[in-house]
């Protein structure tokens, strides 16, 4: 199995070099370099009292640390703050910045043709390490070698995501079928390096392949009942508008609603497996409805708390925009009917329906599995069951 995964996981990586797809999208050349700020004065450039409508600019003496300029000082102009919407970066000594740097720009942008330099965004890059690092060690700390395991699925997982799935997506693959591709090979990777090659292993895997289908295949028939396009959010907008970017994006909301219950579902699968396991090992003598029921059994109160999950995360990510609802007392049946909000709605729906379908498939597998083990190891007959 491993070498399958390995294989798939090879062949799709080299699709472009086979000739089978064509990248269809060139990526603009941007540059980004490291900063810091040696000084920082501000400018106020009008008199408004209200700190919101205030423009003020400042002028900023900065030391570049990356790339070719590093070392090199240099001052800019940077608006720390104006209008309603606009910037609030408000710059001080210490701060650790990036530089958007264009060698290249327009020449009514630069009419001397040096290189057009301006601040970003904060470096926000070393807490997030860190806040990495300690997780890691947490879960090697805690967890021992599984732990250590758990970590090695997590990077493969984003790595697969990031260098397989992306790229299939933007080589013009329909990204549901990629997404569906990838989630099966997350699942089966993952539980394998989690759980070694086992009956628990396979059984979560395969009842998280159902769920996490079941997810998808309800999102796909619903959003194209009710017209969603996968337009709705505004990084969607700048893909097909600013970026000319050729995509089924129906098909990459789908393939996102399935992704996005990968998750939760693999938590399941892998938690009523591990029941019926451990079951099995303290009453080896127990039959395919004991093992069932138990599963189910744990299934049940695993329900009252994950059914929550989803719907909570969802929810929890779009709090500011359902507050402007409520604050401009949009009525229920209109917010209801927004694409934005039926999308979300039917992410958290069909994701909590494929979570909990999970259950069943995987305590009905498990079940079967190990009963069929047991018949093997005692040497009875197949259509045997201890009563």
């Amino acid at each position: 199995m491993k070498r399958i995964l390995t294989l798939i996981i090879i062949v799709i990586c080299l699709l472009p070099s086979l000739g089978w797809a064509e990248p269809q999208f060139e990526p603009p050349k941007v540059k980004y370099e490291k900063a810091k700020v040696i000084e920082a004065e501000k400018i106020n450039l009008s008199d408004s009292t209200d700190a919101q409508l205030k423009e003020i600019h400042q002028k900023v003496t900065l030391q570049i640390l990356t790339g070719k300029l590093k070392g090199k000082i240099i001052s800019l102009d940077h608006i720390a703050s104006g209008g309603m919407m606009g910037a609030k970066m408000t710059l001080v000594p210490g701060d650790k910045v990036l530089l958007y740097i264009e060698d290249n720009p327009p020449k009514e942008e630069s009419p001397d043709g040096k290189p057009l330099i301006q601040v970003d965004d904060y470096c926000r890059e070393t807490p997030l390490l860190w806040l990495l690092i300690i997780y890691g060690l947490i879960l090697i700390i805690i967890g021992g070698k599984k732990g250590l395991r758990a970590l090695v699925s997590l990077t493969l997982t984003i790595s697969i995501i990031f260098f397989v799935l992306f790229p299939m997506t933007l080589w013009g693959f329909d990204p549901l079928i990629a997404s569906i591709i990838i989630a099966g090979v997350i699942s089966l990777m993952v539980f394998r390096i989690i759980g070694g090659r086992t009956a628990k292993s396979l059984s979560a895997a395969i009842g998280t392949l159902i769920g996490v289908a079941t997810a998808g295949i309800l999102a796909t028939i619903v959003g194209k009942m009710i017209h969603l396009t996968g337009l709705s959010s505004e990084e969607s907008k700048m893909l097909l508008y600013s970026m000319n970017l050729k995509v089924n994006f129906q098909g990459l909301l789908f393939g996102g609603i399935l992704i996005g219950a990968l998750g939760a579902v693999m938590d399941v699968g892998i938690t009523i497996a591990s029941a019926i396991d451990e079951v099995r090992k303290v009453h080896p003598e127990a039959n395919f409805i004991n093992l069932f029921s138990a599963g189910m059994n744990v299934g049940r109160d695993v329900m009252g708390t994950m059914s929550n999950t989803l719907i909570l995360a969802y929810t929890g990510s779009a709090l500011p925009l359902l507050l402007l609802f409520i604050a401009g007392n949009m009525p229920i049946g209109k917010i209801i009917n927004l694409e934005l909000v039926a999308e979300e709605i039917a992410r958290a729906l069909a994701g909590s329906i494929g979570l909990v379908l999970c259950i069943p498939a995987t305590a009905l597998v498990a079940a079967a599995m190990y009963t069929r083990h047991h018949r093997k190891r005692s040497g009875l007959p197949e259509g045997w069951m201890k009563k």
